[in-house]
């Protein structure tokens, strides 16, 4: 009967492909015919593609490629996703660097660096929020917005890098085409630079270069999210969430050595026949978030976390609601937590195929500081490579297990939303929080 159900859910899958992409060839017939046709008011065929219809066919084969790739690597890109993800990427490049119009905001790092513990979500967050205030000047955009750069002290998460220096661009494409070497130092006294000592500081918008507080883990909350997209309106007129998952998205742009690492683990993790429809997500998220743990230098616990019967409760609720879903994507940086709940899965619903990070190191933390000594033999590329292919399995699920008090399931669901392989997102929290992240992580908007 189990063989009788999988070979009919992978003749379905091949349908599907297959219908996706007579779709989109004939999407892209459609558009070239109306382009290529002779109105009656015209003295000539046009044989070029109006600019909107370009637009359409670029999208739909984007689209195509993306769905191709449900068992390998693939991510959203400012070329092919466009939106604000595109706009981000203007905002950050400039074609003069040197200029003195060019203005720059340098993302410093804490002053004990070496022991800043947050985790891959927390930085990607925390960036997004130094962006929004580069952009709009913290909420200043009359004399235009400033570039984000980052400088060149060591990353905790980078240590003993082999693949480049040890800072984020070790993992992930820099955030500008801009270098230090185009900023004013820091000790300039020509009135050229300024240095925030809290992130609420006010000071001088015509000075060059603005340089971030190096005592706070925290950035300047802006009201102003919109105006440097060149949108009118302001947040209330779009998708807040739309917003936050393409920042998101635009840190997290892996270099090529680890987009290859990913997709050499999606492709021994994910099976060809993945319907993401049908597909629950459940992102553990234990070890340090948990009030009470005895982990040495990570931080300090966030919650009471959630009985693993409370994740299981909840996915048979999701399995009333549609009882068309047939797998489940379980990771966490716990291993005993995963080996305990998949035994739960198998036990109360044998029907589920479940889908793991295959070779995931689960080094037992959340922490970013010291993350080579938590698990033997395992180096930080590791790490990070084996997190984020957890996140990357994630986008193939359609609904999702997980407690928003954390930020990295938070921003799993948040990215799922608009850029996920499932046409729509539900999520049930049990671990729930009351701010702006959470509340996008569980309805959207």
């Amino acid at each position: 009967m189990a063989k009788e159900k999988k070979a009919a859910n992978m003749k379905t899958s091949k349908h599907l492909t297959v219908l996706m992409a007579l779709l989109v060839i004939l999407q892209m017939s459609f558009v070239y015919f109306n382009a290529t046709t002779i109105r009656p008011n015209s003295a000539r065929s046009d044989h070029q593609l109006p600019r909107e219809d370009q637009e359409v066919t670029r999208r739909s084969l984007a689209l195509h490629r993306k769905h191709s790739r449900i068992a390998s690597y693939w991510w959203p890109s400012p070329e092919s996703s466009g939106g604000f993800l595109a706009a981000i990427h203007r905002a950050q490049h400039t074609d003069n660097c040197s200029a003195k119009s060019t203005k720059y905001f340098v993302l410093r790092s804490l002053k004990h660096n070496k022991e800043d513990n947050r985790g891959l979500s927390a930085w990607a967050s925390v960036t997004m929020h130094h962006m929004l205030h580069a952009f709009s000047d913290g909420d200043n955009f009359t004399q235009g917005g400033r570039i984000l750069i980052n400088d060149d002290a060591l990353w905790p998460m980078a240590k003993g890098c082999k693949h480049g220096p040890e800072t984020r661009e070790c993992y992930f494409l820099p955030f500008t085409n801009c270098n230090l070497s185009d900023v004013d130092p820091i000790d300039a006294n020509d009135g050229t630079v300024a240095v925030l000592t809290d992130a609420k500081d006010e000071y001088n918008r015509t000075v060059r270069t603005l340089y971030s507080s190096d005592t706070t883990k925290y950035a300047r909350t802006t009201n102003d999210k919109i105006s440097w997209s060149g949108l009118q309106g302001g947040p209330k007129d779009y998708s807040l969430t739309s917003l936050i998952a393409a920042f998101l998205a635009y840190n997290l742009q892996p270099q090529p050595w680890l987009r290859k690492e990913i997709d050499q683990r999606l492709r021994r993790s994910l099976p060809s026949d993945l319907d993401p429809d049908k597909t629950l997500g459940v992102p553990i998220r234990r070890s340090d978030k948990c009030h009470g743990h005895t982990i040495e230098g990570s931080a300090k616990g966030e919650l009471n976390c959630p009985d693993l019967e409370a994740y299981i409760s909840s996915v048979k609720r999701f399995m009333t609601f549609d009882p068309s879903i047939s797998n489940i994507i379980v990771t966490s940086e716990d291993s005993k937590a995963t080996a305990q709940f998949i035994s739960m899965v198998k036990t109360e619903i044998p029907e589920l195929r479940i889908i793991t990070n295959v070779g995931d190191v689960q080094q037992g933390t959340g922490s970013a500081s010291k993350l080579e000594s938590y698990k033997e033999g395992a180096s930080n590329a590791d790490v990070i490579a084996s997190a984020l292919t957890s996140m990357h399995l994630h986008l193939r699920a359609r609904y999702f297990v997980l407690t928003t008090k954390s930020t990295w399931t938070s921003s799993i669901a948040i990215l799922a939303r608009v850029y996920g392989f499932a046409p729509d997102i539900y999520v049930i929290d049990i671990g729930p929080t009351s701010n702006t992240f959470s509340l996008l992580a569980r309805t959207g908007g």
